[in-house]
């Protein structure tokens, strides 16, 4: 484990262990590697985020946050063992390369109730674990009700990034950064990215699938539906976890991912940071990281058996989505009903290309261009037959 001492910037691990312990009144964080992440994190963030004094203290309160609710966890499943004899159903996962319109599917798939939704305000606070026929009077629930619709009333350029709704399975960046082995990219995190690239991650889910257990114990059904881009990175550590896993897997051109992904980030990043870094070296940083991730991805699904796989490319599903649907269901083995079908219809008409703003961004910006791009990501286009240009 890599040591960290204590700064003028961030307090030192072992003073954030002790903290989070007098603060919760719990002793015991369970088993994981969450100390190495949280140390390679805590080196990253003072050699390179360059955070200014408010997001500093955000990140300090995020460590903080997320180490409580391993400690309650912990707590849980020695009041409850009985959940850990849980079965977890599926999981059926959406990855691939971020802005691939891999939101816009999970958000649509999170409206069948055959699926199990990981909701971020769930992830946040997982404990106690929600209660089914109670969560619209969850304080947690509520909470990130009105911080969305707030988003979508005082800052339209963020709607227009990124879809926002409360029930809908978000990306599990709080599960797993409790053990601190998230890709965090909502923070400029470098070396701590390269650490996290190559990371053993099976005992990460291996904890990812305890969490699911805590929250699925009260609130059925068990199907689970998960959506991370990132998941593409350690493809065969997930599978360990979720021997019965199947994926959907997303595709664009990635001369529109990688600069659209780099506005989104960079947009996330606390107020003033981006000031701090060099757009180019962010792009270039970005563009390698998720080229990496799809390298690792392509033989990885060749050893997982490729029939686990559905691919769908970003042009179909905006021309057809219902089609796209319906394929996606018949790989699955599960029914596309005829009220699934008007949910959907009635979600695509309210979240219409252009009805929350239009994201403005260009390659150029960060010191990047189309046709560097496609030529980085060749492989990928020739290997999955992505459309460009569109």
């Amino acid at each position: 484990m890599m040591a960290v001492s204590a700064s003028a910037t961030y307090p030192a691990m072992e003073t954030l262990l002790a903290q989070a312990c007098e603060t919760a009144g719990l002793g015991d964080f369970g088993e994981g590697m969450f100390r190495e992440g949280l140390a390679h994190l805590l080196e990253s963030l003072e050699r390179d985020a360059k955070l200014p004094e408010a997001g500093r203290h955000e990140a300090i309160a995020l460590i903080r946050r997320r180490l409580a609710n391993r400690l309650k966890i912990a707590d849980w499943y020695k009041r409850h063992p009985e959940t850990d004899a849980l079965e977890v159903g599926g999981p059926v996962i959406v990855t691939g390369l971020p802005r691939t319109g891999s939101t816009a599917l999970g958000n649509i798939l999170s409206l069948d109730p055959q699926f199990r939704s990981l909701r971020g305000w769930e992830q946040r606070e997982p404990v106690p674990p929600p209660e089914l026929g109670r969560e619209a009077q969850d304080p947690r629930r509520m909470q990130a009700a009105a911080e969305i619709d707030r988003l979508y009333r005082e800052e339209p350029d963020h709607v227009a990034r990124h879809i926002h709704e409360v029930d809908a399975s978000t990306e599990d960046t709080e599960v797993l950064g409790l053990e601190f082995a998230a890709q965090q990219m909502t923070l400029p995190l470098w070396s701590y990215f390269d650490w996290w690239r190559d990371a053993d991650m099976r005992p990460v889910f291996a904890y990812h699938r305890q969490v699911a257990k805590l929250l699925q114990s009260r609130r059925p059904p068990d199907l689970w539906l998960f959506k991370a881009p990132h998941h593409k990175f350690h493809l065969d550590a997930l599978v360990a976890a979720y021997p019965n896993a199947r994926f959907i897997m997303t595709h664009r051109d990635p001369a529109k991912v990688v600069p659209s992904y780099t506005s989104l980030v960079t947009s996330i990043w606390p107020a003033g940071t981006i000031e701090r870094h060099d757009p180019h070296m962010v792009g270039e940083y970005i563009g390698r990281h998720l080229r990496i991730g799809m390298e690792r991805a392509i033989p990885a699904r060749a050893r997982i058996g490729e029939d686990r796989f559905c691919d769908v490319q970003h042009p179909d599903f905006n021309r057809d989505p219902l089609g796209t649907l319906q394929r996606i269901y018949d790989f699955l083995g599960l029914e596309l009903t005829a009220a699934m079908q008007d949910a959907v219809t009635a979600w695509l008409a309210k979240h219409r290309s252009g009805a929350h703003g239009e994201h403005r961004y260009t390659a150029e910006q960060y010191g990047l261009s189309a046709a560097g791009i496609r030529a980085d990501y060749e492989f990928y286009i020739r290997r999955f037959g992505v459309h460009t240009g569109v």
